[in-house]
């Protein structure tokens, strides 16, 4: 007979032996017990737990641990989120020392006064253990201002990493709560980069960075950011002699997005030649890096190496954060593709993050595919001033007109065999037939289509007429348009090949060499011999 498997919903089996069943008794009662104490102990406030976190970081930085700061750098997006000023009014209150501590407290808003207690009746004592009348059974929710602030030896001051992490929570605070703290911002980042300056430490490396991107932050909220850009150099020729390496990569793209913001594409591509990215980086930082070269190589017509820049930069980024770095590249995703004669895949725009931030750009893809001239310049109309322009793609999307024309000029040559200019020019609305034939002309050349532009009989009713004589379909197996994309491919292959190869780690390589047979054997029978000379000195002592 065929042996039948245990269905699923078969019962457990119990355990063979008396120890493993007293185990799992045991394990079940420790389960037990540490549900019932997690529903007994209360629920903490978020503000309250989060004041706990950042104290926590205080207190390992004042104890010496500067390990913790990178931890504390890498929680920051969370961090963050939870501050609210009557944190920061502690935090300042119990890390923070000197003059400055009372200029970053006169910055922040006014701590929260907690209300005042309401009066309760007067009730006699009891004896028993029943509550009085009058009086709640449950006791009144703790908040952040009741709770009794943390001890500290009085003899120590606050460590400079832990001063210099409140002043950055600070900053950041301030950044966050609109344009009316910017000025604040400004402020606190160059009172918190002098200080750096005169410490000078390798500790406060990833302080620095952070200072010098929030610096840079403001003054571009301010409108005044290429005055940050001799300021810059200066500090990245500094950073490289000091080997600060994420000082280093902050200023870098940093300066990458002064150049672009003003426009200046050749010296932000003169910079990317001129440097070199440290490669102890962090992904963050190496992802904006290739964000903006790939910028630089859309702005100089270079679109494959444009498009594989920004497909590792969105490779480099954080897969559950980063939401909007993400939308930002993929639209330059989807207009490099475009440029290339490529239709993104509509399952790109359906992405539930990108569903409604591309919605110009799908409108914008399909007029391209169609070869719709008139719906491209609606698009554009519609969304050149409002999103395009925004999105820094403006010029660009200008660039498609171009395409949009190659398309339709691609699609009446395989419906006609012979048609005139004048025929097309009022197909595609253009301006003249002059254009018109300029346009053909250049698909042409470009070998967007197989054609050539011819002239009408003599002495006929065609006579003075230009037309568009279309070529038989080549097979394109034929030439070599196949190897380009194989190319393209392997290419795209070894790339990622080398790159993951790069990011292998191996062990490191020892000196010894391994031993052969013969060295074996010979160092086997010296030990025995060893071993026999120390036995019969041992019978000799003995």
């Amino acid at each position: 007979f065929r042996r039948m498997a245990p269905s699923a919903s078969s019962e457990p089996t119990k355990p063979k032996t008396k120890a493993e069943k007293i185990k799992q008794e045991q394990e079940e009662k420790e389960r037990k017990e540490r549900e019932e104490k997690a529903k007994k102990e209360p629920k903490k406030e978020p503000e309250l737990l989060a004041f706990e976190t950042v104290r926590d970081h205080f207190l390992a930085l004042d104890k010496g641990d500067h390990h913790v700061l990178g931890r504390a750098l890498q929680m920051l997006h969370k961090t963050r989120k939870a501050m609210t000023p009557e944190i920061l009014h502690r935090l300042m209150m119990l890390h923070s020392a000197g003059p400055i501590k009372d200029e970053l407290i006169g910055l922040l808003p006014p701590r929260p006064v907690p209300p005042p207690a309401t009066p309760t009746k007067e009730t006699p004592m009891e004896v028993d253990d029943a509550p009085a009348p009058g009086v709640p059974t449950t006791p009144p929710p703790i908040t952040l201002s009741s709770q009794p602030l943390p001890s500290r030896k009085k003899s120590g001051a606050p460590s400079l990493e832990a001063d210099c992490y409140a002043h950055l929570l600070v900053l950041i605070y301030l950044v966050d709560h609109g344009d009316a703290a910017l000025a604040g911002a400004q402020k606190t980042a160059e009172s918190l980069i002098k200080r750096l300056d005169e410490a000078d430490r390798r500790s406060l490396d990833g302080i620095a960075a952070k200072a010098f991107f929030y610096l840079a932050f403001v003054y571009e909220r301010h409108g005044k950011l290429d005055s940050l850009r001799s300021y810059l150099n200066a500090r990245l020729r500094a950073a490289t002699l000091r080997r600060h390496t994420e000082t280093q990569a902050t200023l870098i793209y940093t300066l990458l997005r002064v150049y672009l913001v003003g426009r200046q594409y050749p010296s932000a591509a003169k910079l990317v030649s001129k440097v070199t990215f440290p490669e102890g980086a962090s992904n963050n930082d190496l992802a904006r890096f290739l964000y903006y070269q790939g910028r630089i190589k859309a702005m100089q017509l270079d679109y494959p190496a444009a498009s594989g820049y920004f497909m590792q930069a969105m490779r480099k980024a954080p897969q559950e954060a980063a939401i909007g770095f993400k939308q930002n590249t993929q639209k330059w995703v989807v207009v490099v593709g475009l440029l290339q004669g490529e239709i993104p895949e509509r399952g790109i725009f359906r992405t539930p993050i990108y569903r409604k931030c591309l919605v110009p750009y799908l409108e914008l893809t399909q007029a391209v595919r169609l070869g719709d001239l008139v719906k491209f310049n609606a698009v554009l109309q519609k969304y050149g001033q409002s999103v395009f322009e925004k999105d820094e793609t403006l010029t660009l999307i200008v660039r498609l007109r171009q395409n949009v024309i190659k398309t339709a000029v691609r699609q009446i040559s395989l419906a006609y065999s012979r048609i005139s200019i004048s025929d097309i020019c009022k197909k595609l609305q253009l301006a003249s037939d002059v254009e018109t034939e300029y346009m053909v002309a250049k698909a042409i050349a470009d070998g967007s289509i197989e054609a050539s532009v011819t002239c009408g009989e003599h002495a006929s009713k065609e006579d003075g007429l230009r037309f568009m004589q279309s070529c038989e379909t080549a097979d394109v197996y034929r030439t070599t348009e196949p190897q380009m994309h194989f190319d393209s491919r392997i290419r795209y292959c070894l790339e990622l090949h080398n790159q993951a190869v790069k990011a292998l780690r191996f062990p490191p390589k020892t000196a010894e060499e391994i031993e052969t047979i013969e060295q074996q054997r010979e160092r086997e029978q010296q030990e025995l011999e060893f071993a026999k000379g120390m036995a019969e000195e041992d019978d000799d002592d003995f």
